[in-house]
Parts: C-alpha cells; structure tokens; sequence
C-alpha cells in the first residue's frame, strides 16, 4: 500500500533498503512474511512510514508529523481506494475459485457421460460401472 502510495516500484524499494532483486516482489507475491532485520531496514530507511502500521495495519500509514505536511484527505482517500480495491481484488479471487470448482465439476459429468456413451455402444451400463 505506501508503495503504491508513493508510486515507489518494488525493484526500487529492494534497492534503497539493500535487499537482493526480486525478493521482495516475490514475498508480495507469495503473501510471504518478512523478517525483523528487514523490518528495521524498512525503518531506517522510510522513516515517515508508521513501523507499527507495518506490523499490525493499525494506527495511520505515515508518522502525524508527516501525515500534517501531505493534505489529510490524499492520505485517508487514498486508503480507502487502496482497501476498496482489495476487497473487489479478494471477491474475484473467491470468483475464480468458485468457478474452478464448477468447471472441474462439469469435467466431471462429461466424463461420466462420455463414459455411458462408450460403454452404451458396446454393453449395458450397471451402477458398479459408474462407481
């Protein structure tokens, strides 16, 4: 979110806080975690970033010292975007899941059908067949 925020690219934040190439954006990728030394490196390096936001999503992004010099409502609205935006983000993967579930599901009953048609050819179909 602060890097979309700040529309700083995970190539160049790996870069000012000295982390290898693509470790970050995999950890992104992956929902992966991140260690205490990278966190303080995080710190030491974005100090307007609230490091308790970091850890928790709580309390404000940015420091209140910083938060007074950007105008209040880019960072609320901002937020808010941001959040909106996930949500919709997390309904279309549910989305996908789902029809996932109902594309293997019709894969399913072709394959039964198919199963009836070919069998049908040549014999009569009993229960134990289909099971």
């Amino acid at each position: 979110m602060y890097l979309k925020f700040r529309s700083i690219t995970p190539h160049a934040f790996e870069k000012k806080i000295l982390l290898s190439n693509g470790y970050f954006s995999k950890q992104l990728r992956n929902h992966g975690s991140v260690g205490s030394d990278i966190l303080i490196k995080i710190h030491a390096r974005y100090t307007e970033l609230n490091i308790l936001w970091v850890l928790t999503g709580e309390g404000q992004m940015i420091h209140e010292l910083e938060a007074q010099q950007q105008p209040a409502m880019q960072v609320d609205e901002f937020t808010m975007m941001y959040e909106a935006e996930n949500r919709k983000l997390q309904t279309l993967e549910s989305n996908v899941e789902n029809l996932h579930t109902v594309l293997k599901d019709k894969e399913k009953i072709i394959s039964l059908y198919e199963f009836m048609l070919n069998n049908n050819n040549n014999r009569t179909v009993t229960v134990g067949d289909l099971l």
